[in-house]
């Protein structure tokens, strides 16, 4: 798993929560035609540290093409893990992401078309 490049992480720990998530989404991806990826990071603490997990799905596959652990979320990491993503993807898709301004600076620092929504209430 990504967050054990950055610390240390029980390998039964990460073990039973890829088997939990790998039952309800594909994590194998291979580089296919996209239209819509959605893209959200969220925070995880590890002794006291914070770091950030980015995920990208394709909404039509249910699909993680990319999903990368991060020490800081701003617009440089934001970039970084978008072009991960796109080795993922055929031609362009079109990305979806909620109002968080350092995932809209990487994607017009891209050129790559996405829409702004509000993923939760």
């Amino acid at each position: 798993m990504a967050l054990s490049e950055i610390h240390s992480v029980s390998k039964t720990s990460v073990w039973k929560r890829v088997r939990k998530f790998s039952e309800k989404v594909n994590v194998n991806p291979s580089k296919v035609p996209r239209r819509l990826i959605a893209l959200d990071e969220t925070c995880v603490k590890v002794n006291r540290l914070e770091y950030w997990v980015y995920a990208a799905i394709d909404v039509d596959r249910n699909e993680i093409p990319s999903m990368r652990v991060y020490p800081s979320r701003n617009a440089l990491a934001s970039g970084q893990f978008i072009r991960e993503a796109l080795k993922y993807c055929e031609g362009k898709p079109t990305f979806i992401v909620d109002n968080a301004p350092w995932l809209k600076q990487a994607l017009e620092d891209l050129g790559l078309p996405y829409n702004a929504e509000l993923f939760r209430r």
